[in-house]
Order: structure tokens, then sequence, then C-alpha cells
């Protein structure tokens, strides 16, 4: 049998390859998943499923659902409420959100930044690769050093004195005026099914940003932030 490690791989390539397909608003079939992405391991293809699954409803808020026994047919549908989906703004681009959320939560766990090294460790669990085209999003290295940062998500900066050259990404203005701390504990509680009290002194942080935030707009219900192109 394979490792776990290798069925885990195989999990996110089907991640991106369901992701890819709502996306073009093709049908899923087993089959094509059978063919183009599970190969060998169509013996084990119900462990990928479930890893799969899990990993669409921890990150993206999306299920997996066979939605036709007789063709089997699959369909994404979200496991998450709209307002949800609107909280942590994965409405419209869902794949591309969910990895610039992804990059922020590690940056916002480790503190004041995030080395990049660090950011793409994380990065190559999901299957992406600095060097590697990817089907979704293409040449990954530059939606993260070039597009985010120009989008005011990230900052990309060297660290002085160093060398070689090294690099580290925190979080831009924008995603400061758009994202709340809060949103990305939720992000972070349900990518790992923990509460958010697990990160302890983050969570004291995001609690007291909230409480800002409302003595500042004392009359708002709470941030509604869509993040949007610009």
């Amino acid at each position: 049998p394979p490792a776990p490690a290798q069925l885990v791989q195989k999990a996110h390539e089907l991640m991106w390859y369901v992701l890819v397909k709502d996306q073009k608003r093709m049908v899923i079939w087993f089959p094509d998943m059978v063919k183009d992405v599970i190969g060998s391991y169509k013996k084990w293809c119900r462990s990928i499923l479930r890893r799969t699954s899990l990993i669409l409803a921890r990150v993206f808020g999306l299920h997996l659902r066979l939605t036709n026994l007789h063709t089997m047919e699959f369909a994404l549908v979200k496991a998450l409420s709209p307002e949800d989906l609107e909280r942590v703004a994965l409405n419209n681009r869902m794949p591309m959100m969910g990895l610039l959320l992804m990059i922020l939560s590690l940056i916002y766990v480790k503190g004041r930044g995030a080395r990049e090294s660090a950011v793409w460790n994380v990065l190559r669990i999901l299957g992406l690769r600095p060097w590697k085209k990817h089907p979704t999003f293409g040449d990954v290295r530059k939606l993260i050093t070039e597009e985010f940062v120009q989008q005011n998500y990230l900052k990309y900066q060297r660290i002085p004195y160093v060398e070689p050259p090294e690099y580290e990404f925190y979080w831009g203005s924008r995603a400061n005026r758009e994202i709340t701390k809060m949103q990305i504990m939720e992000f972070l509680a349900r990518v790992f099914k923990k509460d958010p009290q697990a990160w302890p002194s983050r969570y004291r942080e995001a609690l007291e940003e909230a409480r800002a935030r409302r003595e500042a707009h004392p009359d708002a219900h709470g941030p509604r932030n869509s993040v949007s192109e610009e």
C-alpha cells in the first residue's frame, strides 16, 4: 500500500483538479478523476476522495458531493452559509482567496512576518511548487511575490544583512484594511479543526482588534469585508 504522505499528495492534486473543473463549469466525472489524477492509486480512491473532501471543507468551505450515482457525477457545494463566505471573502474567487488567506494566516501565526522558505514549506504540502505552473494559479511564485504584492495584500521584503539573500512576507495595507484578525482565526480553526483559542496570544490580539473596531464604529453590526480586484 502507498504511504500516507502519497495519499495526501494525491488528495491535494485531486482538490485542485476539481476546483479547476468547477471554475470552468465542467462536469466532474469520477472516471475522469481516476484517469487524470488518481491513476494507479484507484484501489485507494475512497481514501483519497475522503481526504480531498476534508481538505475542501476545511480550506474552502466546500463539499465534494456525489450527485448522480448512475453516472458517477460529482459537484462542489458550499458548506458554509452565505454570511460566512462573505466574511472570509471567498465568494467569487474561491481558490485564489483561499491561497491568500492561507499565506496571511501563516504570517499572522508567525508574528510580524514569515520567511519565504516557511511559506513555501506550507504550500508544498498543498501541492504547490514555486517553479511549477499550476492549472488554477499559473505561475504561483509570480502570483504570490508580484500580483498579491501589487494588489497590496502582501509585502515582500528582503531581510537585511543576510547572505545569500532571503525574503519575508508581511501583511499589506489592503489586507489590514479588508481582512480582520478574527476572520483569520476562524479560517485557522476550520483548516486545523481547532478552537481559535489554540493560538492564545493571537486570539487575544484578534479580540482586541474586534473590540477596537466596535468602539470605532458603534453603530455597525460588524465588518462586511469583501476582497475584490482593484
